[in-house]
């Protein structure tokens, strides 16, 4: 997480915050699930909100899923409505409809003013670190649904272990 608030100190504006929030925090898939995120799909009042997935709506049920809105993710989705009179606007990442959405190019500057560096497939990474921390929270189950992937993708692709683990069950560990 330190990484993650380095790249926020380094964001140009808050709306490039809102999208590390919501790749980091939220674990969508940038920029697919954030190119059709809109005001009315979060439920404040819910703690919640919902994300219309183009990536797995070909299988039954699958199509949208609901994220609870972290708190970290929920102070910075405030944040940029108070500053872009939300109401105005149906996206949340208004400044990049009608674009071609590279997100890439303007992350990597993002990241190495952050001194962090360039990072390979810095979106997939940052869905993987929140499918591992969301799992290691609060189980596979909600890691799955919030995160939208399967059990059998998350351990396939996703779960890591940590070197901290390793050290753990190398000490716990008796013969």
């Amino acid at each position: 997480m330190e990484e993650y608030g380095k790249l926020l100190d380094a964001c140009p504006n808050q709306e490039w915050r809102t999208i590390i929030a919501l790749a980091r925090i939220g674990g969508l898939r940038c920029p697919s699930e954030l190119q059709r995120l809109r005001w009315q799909d979060v439920d404040w009042k819910q703690n919640r909100f919902l994300v219309h997935s183009p990536k797995t709506e070909r299988y039954a049920k699958h199509s949208k899923r609901l994220v609870p809105l972290f708190p970290e993710l929920r102070m910075e989705l405030e944040r940029l409505r108070m500053e872009s009179n939300s109401e105005c606007m149906e996206y949340i990442i208004h400044g990049l409809q009608g674009t071609a959405w590279s997100l890439h190019l303007p992350f990597q500057a993002i990241a190495v003013k952050s001194g962090i560096g360039t990072i390979v497939r810095p979106f997939d990474n940052m869905q993987m670190s929140r499918s591992n921390e969301v799992e290691r929270m609060f189980g596979s189950k909600k890691a799955s649904l919030w995160i939208g992937h399967s059990e059998r993708v998350m351990i396939k692709h996703y779960l890591k272990l940590k070197d901290e683990e390793y050290a753990s069950a190398a000490e716990e560990a008796t013969c």
